[in-house]
């Protein structure tokens, strides 16, 4: 008996293997919200506290969202695709220019006396961290890079802008607001 469990001990760690990946992939399917149902914020700072601040934002959740997930770029190595599906953005101010063309203009008028970063004429990011004013949005969760402003920014492709790109709802814009009343 025990020369044969030596003998096949790869299959019975194989075997292990496989029950983890496919409950794990099993878990997947049945409790993780569908992008329809999620708001989902990356930030491309130095850490972020994702479980807290996941929490708040979800205490005022728009109706149409049953989720909110926030995560740092880094957090995505495995597939940097998956960045691209985002809502929203924290951005800081030296790559505005690099990613600017994925973000959606921003209707000012949503957000009245905000600060802006603008291109072309349009705004595109709204001013949440500016270290020469001492200001920082929810500084508790977020970590700022100390010598560079932040804007907080809205993918183009959202499912959740309403009609700044004519998707089904505008649930991140109230998600965004939330986000801002942390100073």
């Amino acid at each position: 008996m025990i020369k044969s469990v030596l003998r096949n001990w790869h299959r019975y760690v194989l075997w292990a293997l496989m029950s983890v990946i496919v409950w794990s992939w099993i878990f997947t399917l049945l409790f993780a919200a569908p992008a329809k149902k999620k708001v989902v914020l990356y930030a491309q700072l130095p850490s972020i506290d994702s479980h807290n601040l996941s929490i708040w934002l979800e205490e005022e959740t728009p109706e149409a969202v049953r989720f909110i997930e926030s995560a740092t770029f880094e957090g995505e190595l495995f597939d940097p695709r998956e960045v691209l599906k985002g809502d929203l953005y924290l951005i800081p101010e030296p790559n505005m220019e690099q990613y600017h063309a994925s973000f959606a203009p921003i209707d000012k008028s949503a957000f009245p006396n905000e600060t802006f970063w603008e291109a072309d004429g349009k705004a595109y990011g709204i001013l949440i961290s500016d270290p020469a004013e001492g200001f920082a949005v929810a500084g508790d969760w977020l970590t700022y890079y100390e010598d560079v402003r932040c804007y907080l920014c809205f993918n183009k492709d959202s499912l959740h802008l309403g009609a700044w790109n004519d998707s089904a709802d505008d649930a991140a814009i109230p998600v965004a607001k939330r986000l801002l009343t942390l100073r």
